[in-house]
């Protein structure tokens, strides 16, 4: 099966897909918080993408790839902020390395989807839809 992709997705299905940064066990106010911190150096398809990587799922190597696709976006995000380039980019940077290294101990824990194959669209969005 074609491993689907998240351009797959409708422009309003990306918009709303995932549950923002961080685990699904955090309380939402918590999460909601840290989005939008995040939002200021980082661009919300960044963790979106990775968020449906999750769902798609695979297996260890699928999810390390998309581990590293994120940490990937995020460092362009952290390296294109026009302004307060000296404060903005060592921070984003410091968070980006965070974010990374917590997707990459955190994601075992439960969210990644391990599977022989990988879930079709449909499934994805019978699993994920708000």
């Amino acid at each position: 099966m074609k491993r689907p992709s998240f351009h797959d997705l409708t422009p309003e299905q990306q918009a709303q897909f995932g549950n923002g940064v961080g685990p699904c066990w955090l309380p939402d106010p918590l999460r909601r918080m840290i989005t939008e911190t995040a939002s200021w150096f980082f661009k919300d398809a960044s963790w979106r993408h990775h968020d449906f990587g999750y769902a798609v799922g695979g297996d260890q190597w699928d999810r390390a790839r998309c581990d590293w696709k994120f940490f990937m976006a995020m460092l362009r995000d952290a390296l294109s902020h026009p302004k307060w380039r000296i404060i903005r980019i060592p921070l984003a940077l410091m968070i980006a390395l965070m974010f990374f290294l917590a997707v990459r101990i955190g994601g075992q824990l439960g969210s990644f989807e391990y599977r022989a194959d990988y879930a079709s669209l449909e499934e994805i969005l019978e699993d994920y839809s708000p």
